[in-house]
């Protein structure tokens, strides 16, 4: 993918945010409802290359901001700091090891709401702790992961597939 700011995409993120918002509540377990914005973030890391995920983390942060009707900049600011964090791992780690974009998608999702918990308990928008907080954190991290077959797919539809045969091509 040679550019973040193409049409294609800047109407994909706003597909995923409308699909985030009103249709994947709609598939809540409990409390716990997945994100495709947090899938697409993890995408991009894994994908795309390593300058791309900040912009993407932003942005997807500001949408979170806005449908949410919480302050502006808390996720923005969770997600750019975490999907920083994504982005290093992702440049170190060994991509052939089964699972991997599963747990590092999982561990993510984790991070992000975790932190969106310490800090919602910290400006008083949640009163007190309650351990129920962290299982549907989990819940949603492992529902959110488990998810990630069905946006490959939907990736694949949208932004096409890269074809692995296109640079063999040159040494025919």
């Amino acid at each position: 993918m040679s550019r973040l700011a193409t049409f294609k995409i800047a109407f994909f993120f706003l597909f995923l945010a409308i699909l985030d918002h009103s249709v994947m509540p709609a598939f809540r377990i409990g409390n716990a409802c997945p994100s495709f914005l947090y899938i697409w973030i993890c995408y991009v890391s894994f994908e795309w290359e390593a300058r791309k995920t900040i912009p993407v983390a932003f942005w997807a942060g500001l949408l979170k901001d806005l449908m949410s009707g919480g302050p502006l900049g808390f996720q923005t600011g969770i997600l750019v700091a975490v999907a920083f964090l994504l982005d290093q791992t992702v440049q170190r780690i060994e991509r052939e090891f089964p699972g991997i974009y599963f747990l590092l998608t999982f561990l993510f999702v984790l991070l992000c709401e975790a932190s969106k918990l310490v800090l919602e308990i910290f400006v008083g928008r949640i009163h007190g702790f309650v351990p129920v907080h962290l299982g549907v954190i989990f819940l949603m991290a492992l529902y959110t992961a488990l998810l990630l077959p069905v946006f490959d797919i939907l990736a694949g539809f949208w932004l096409g597939r890269r074809s692995l045969t296109r640079q063999y091509e040159l040494f025919r």
